[in-house]
This record gives structure tokens, sequence and C-alpha cells, in this order.
């Protein structure tokens, strides 16, 4: 400024020869003054469109952490979910564990619970690599949005940095513009000497105009791309929120009408609580199965108990009452079975539901990628497909519902059973004790409620009742195995009837008359048994004709599935021909079997002696492995015996 305030002078003394021009002086203080004005108005504006461009950033932002704090509730309670299960996850593990380390200790291996805790670790990896992946989608989604907010602020941040830059312009301009009026108002006496020094500020003010201009420009570029960030991030929002939907929310009766995306996202999340509720009960049965093995482990043990007890007394009351005992015991056994057998036809019927889960899955991946397949052609069609296929998902989900309230009912059923045996057991532990005759035949009868009718054949072969035999509703045989594993189970005999060596079918040594006897009954008990599952499996093999011949329900099934179906079928026609087989056999051995004469019971003394000492050394083996109920009964046996 003060260089341009020394120039005047030497432009007068350059300017004063000159004679006076006839241009008017006042023109060029009217175009300032006209110019400022204009610049005024749009400094003005410029406010304006600045003010409305905070408050539509001061309401974005708003938005976006209403939107984030919503976003962060809905991950925490994804998370909260996710570590409940794997806690669960990790409770059955160290569970596993546990039991894994007893039978080690104990030296005792159950192939069946090992199988069955094989495939519930199987099913666990997979819903924890299943949790694992979706967690890591929410966290990668959940990245992504906090890095777009981050840039978000930046952009703000900018923006402000910006607003404020052009603010001071504006300030400076201001006072350039009442400075320059001042010197106006000083020098109006001199009318040529301002001429240079105007244009040279009307330059600057043009530059700084078009600097405001280029600016202004890039704000409004910038707002339209935050413009479709936001628009961006709404429908992603929209994707979200209709692909997890709310998971309270009922299923609307005409969800036909409505998108196919929410339909899609309320039939999974219907399939996500059925395999939750599936999981549950693989969980009861298990529980139920370990339940049932202690029960039959302890069954055993007082079998053992009695039998010895039995050698000691030599009265033939005391034979007689030995004798009823181990038929109640041994039919004791056989509902233990019989609750087993039901235990994995519901394992079955759950593997076919998880099944059944996989196919409904799989039709939603259909729908979904014809639903997007058919939006460019035409909509009325397509949208009469996808309900059509709506509703044929839904009445699949209904049966997969009935099957999971029938499982639920049996696994009550199970559990009343458990209860039953437990009063039988502790009914025969009192009258082991104390010599009460009162079988527990009696009370499997009147929980039965009316089965005697049932089997007039058997009661006409042997003069005992028959356990209950329930009619199963599913296949039996294990159809949801592999064929080795099936033809392992149903074709290796658990022990050898006689030695092929000398074709003795029992030791001579004892010379026992109430053993051969025991053994005469419970040969005849495990024919009337494998008679039953002959029947049973003509029974399912009958069932499987029907329901083959039915032309409408394998309408759609795929040549793989009616292979397996062939295959079932010939496995149950070998395990039928393999069952009675063995039948025969026992039979032979039934028939071959003589029960000696009543010898001298002199052997039998020395054996006497050593009883209280084995009594001692099966409680202190079974210490570890026992239930305390269980060492109590045993320890009370044990003063019992040496008292009498």
């Amino acid at each position: 400024m003060q260089m341009k305030s020394a120039s005047p002078p030497a432009s007068e003394a350059e300017l004063s020869p000159e004679p006076e021009s006839p241009q008017p002086a006042p023109q060029p203080g009217q175009r300032l003054e006209e110019e400022m004005e204009r610049l005024e108005d749009e400094n003005d504006e410029l406010k304006a469109e600045i003010e409305e461009m905070r408050a539509e950033m001061d309401e974005m932002r708003d938005t976006f952490y209403e939107e984030d704090a919503c976003q962060l509730q809905d991950m925490r309670r994804e998370l909260e979910r996710a570590n409940k299960n794997c806690r669960i996850l990790q409770y059955r593990l160290k569970k596993a564990e546990r039991k894994r380390l007893r039978f080690t200790e104990t030296g005792q291996v159950d192939g069946e619970l090992l199988r069955s805790l094989e495939q519930d670790l199987k099913v666990a990896k997979d819903v924890s690599v299943r949790l694992h992946h979706e967690l890591e989608n929410v966290e990668e989604k959940r990245m992504k949005t906090e890095d777009e907010n981050e840039k978000l602020r930046q952009q703000l941040i900018e923006v402000e940095v910006t607003k404020q830059a052009l603010q001071n312009e504006l300030e400076k301009a201001k006072e350039l513009s009442l400075k320059r009026k001042g010197s106006k108002d000083g020098h109006k006496a001199e009318k040529r000497a301002p001429q240079t020094p105007i244009e040279e500020q009307n330059d600057d003010l043009k530059c700084q105009l078009a600097f405001i201009k280029e600016e202004a420009i890039l704000m409004r570029k910038k707002m339209a791309k935050i413009d479709k960030e936001k628009d961006r991030l709404e429908q992603e929002l929209q994707k979200y929120r209709s692909f997890y939907g709310d998971v309270d929310s009922p299923l609307p009766k005409g969800e036909a009408g409505g998108p196919p995306t929410t339909r899609e996202s309320e039939l999974k999340l219907r399939l996500r609580l059925v395999e939750e509720e599936a999981n549950i009960l693989g969980r009861k049965i298990v529980e139920l199965e370990v339940e049932n093995r202690g029960l039959k482990a302890e069954l055993d043990d007082m079998r053992e108990d009695s039998l010895m007890a039995a050698g000691a007394d030599g009265s033939g009351a005391g034979g007689q009452q030995c004798r009823e005992q181990s038929e109640a015991l041994s039919e004791l056994r056989q509902q233990l079975q019989l609750v087993e057998d039901e235990a994995e036809l519901l394992r079955r019927n759950l593997a076919d539901v998880e099944e059944e889960n996989k196919k409904v899955t799989g039709e939603l991946n259909k729908l979904k990628y014809k639903a997007g397949s058919h939006e460019s052609g035409s909509r009325h069609g397509a949208g009469a497909a996808d309900a059509a296929k709506a509703e044929a998902l839904q009445e699949e989900l209904k049966m997969s519902r009935l099957q999971i309230n029938e499982l639920s009912g049996k696994v009550m059923q199970l559990q009343y059973e458990n209860r039953v045996l437990l009063s039988n057991m502790q009914r025969y532990d009192l009258a082991s004790h104390l010599g009460i005759r009162s079988s527990p035949r009696d009370s499997d009868a009147e929980s039965d409620g009316g089965r005697d009718d049932d089997a007039p054949a058997a009661s006409v072969s042997t003069p005992r009742l028959l356990p209950p035999h329930r009619k199963r509703e599913g296949p039996i045989g294990g159809e949801s195995d592999s064929d080795e594993v099936r033809n392992i189970r149903c074709l290796t005999p658990t022990r050898s009837l006689y030695s092929p060596v000398d074709a003795r079918f029992l030791s001579r040594s004892l010379k026992d008359r109430q053993q051969m006897i025991d053994i005469r009954i419970e040969a005849e008990r495990l024919g009337r048994t494998i008679d039953r599952l002959i029947a049973d499996t003509s029974t399912i093999i009958a069932e499987a004709r029907v329901y083959v011949t039915n032309g409408e329900l394998f309408a759609r099934l795929d040549e793989d599935e009616e292979g397996g179906r062939i295959r079932e079928h010939e496995l149950l026609y070998r395990i039928n021909a393999q069952m009675k087989a063995f039948r025969k056999e026992l039979q032979s051995f039934i028939d071959r079997l003589d029960v000696p004469r009543q010898e001298d019971k002199q052997a039998e003394e020395p054996l006497s002696m050593f009883q209280p000492i084995i009594l001692l050394i099966l409680i202190l083996v079974l210490f570890s492995s026992l239930s305390y109920a269980t060492i109590f009964k045993l320890v009370f046996l044990f003063t019992l015996f040496f008292v009498l």
C-alpha cells in the first residue's frame, strides 16, 4: 500500500504538462460503487449458501451418528449371542474332555458314546465356523462403516476450513473496499491521480472473485459426492435390515405380496430358530443316553452283588428269590435297551430334520437367484413363481416344526420312562437288601397300561410276561449311518456262543446249576427279542414298500436319492436274513444246552471265604467312577453281609 500511495505524485508530474481531457471524471467512481454493490450482494448470497450448507452438514452428521449408534447396538447384540454360543460349545468340549480322561483312566471305551460325541463335535465345529464367518462379515461391515464415517468427518473438517478461509477473504475484501472509499473521500480534488491503482485494485478483486467462484464450484462438487455417499450408505442399511430383519417380528399371513428379499430374510430367521431347537433336542437326547448307560451299569452291579449273595446262601428259597430277581433285572435291561433304541430313533429324526433344513436353505438360494434373474424380465410371472415357492417353503417349515414337536414329546416320554426305571431299581434295591419278594415287573406292568394283550403268542410259549414293546414310528437299523457301520452293528455278534475248538458252550469248572438255568433263561429271552426285531424289520420293509409305491411323493427325487433308497431296502433285507440265521443258531444253542444235575456244593465253600474281600476290592475299584448313591449302596451291602 505504501508503494501504491507513493506512485500518484510521479503520475502527476508526468501528466501535468498535458491539457485537460474532455472525459467526465465521476464515471470510474460510479462503476466502482456498482461493482462493490454487486460484490456485496454476491458475498451475501455466498454467506446464505454457506449457512445452508452448514445446516445440511449438521443434519447429515446427526443422522450418521444415530445410524452408527443403532448399528453398534445391533452388532453388540449379535456379539453377545455369539459369545453365549461359544461358551456353550466350550462347556461341551470341556465335558467331553473330562469323559475322555475318565475313560482313559478306567480303561473302558464306549464306541457308541464316542461316535455320538464325534458327531456332536462335528456339528459344534460347523456351527462355530459358521458363526465365525458371520462375525467376520459383521466386523468387516463395521470397519467399512467406520472408515466411511471417518472420511465423512474429514470432508466435514475440510469444508469447515474452506468456509473459514472464504469468510476471511470476505472480511479482507470488505476492509479493502472501506479503505478505498476513505481514500476517495480524502482525494476528491485529485481526480485523475487514482486511475491506475483503481484498475489494479479492480484486477485484484476480479482475481479474488474468480478464486471464490472456483471454491464454490469445488464445494458443490464435494456436496454432490457427499450426497452420493449418503445415498449409498442408506442403500446398504436397507439391505442390511432386509437381510437380517427383526427376529421378534411375526411372519405375515399374506407374505406373497411383499418383496422377495423380506420373505427370504424371514424364512432364514425361522430356519435358524428351527436349527437351534434341533440342537437343544440333540443335547437332551445325549443326556438321556448317558443317564440310561449309568442306570444300566448300576443294574449290572446290582445283579452281580445279588448273585454273590445268592451263592453265599445255600437254601432253596434264596435260590428262587435270586432267580426272580435276575428275571426282573433282565426285564429292566430290556426296557433300558428299548429306551436306547428310542433315543437312537430320535437322533435319526433329528438328522432328517437337519437334512430338510439344508434342502430348505438350498431352495432359498435358488429362489434368490431366480428372483435376481427374473427382475429384468416379466415381473408378474416371477412374482407368482416366488409366491408359490414361498408357500412351499412355508409348508416345509411347518412340517419341520411338527417333527420337532413330536421329538420333544418323545424326549418327555423318555424322561418319564427313566424316572420309572429309577423307581423300579430303587424298589429292587430295597427288595434285595431287606429280602422282600416283590418283583418290579408288577410296577412295569402297571406303568405300561395294559400292554399284556399285545403279545398272546409270547405268553403261550413262556409263562412270564414279556416287557412292553412299543410300536416304532421310524426306521430302525441305522439308515443315517454309513453301510459299513450298519453292517458291523447288525452282523457282528457281541460275543461267541461256543468255543470253536472243542464245541463246548460254557465252562464246567464251577458246576453250578443256577448259572446254567440263568443262561437258558437269558437265551430264551434273547430269542424272543430277536423275534420281535424280525417282526419290526418286516413291518418296516412293508411300510417302505408302500412309501416307495406312492409316486406323488417321489416325483421330484433325483437319481442319487433313489439309489440311496434302494441300498437301504437291500440293507433291510440283509439284516432280516442275518437275524433269522442268528435266531436259528440261538435255537440250536438252547436245544443243545443241558442243565447239569444238582451235585455237591462243597466246592463253593472256599469261594465264600473270599466274597468279603472281593466286595471290598470292588468298592475300592469303583470308588472313582460311580456316583455317591451307588457307593453308599455298596458299602451298605458290604456291612449287611458281615452282619448276617
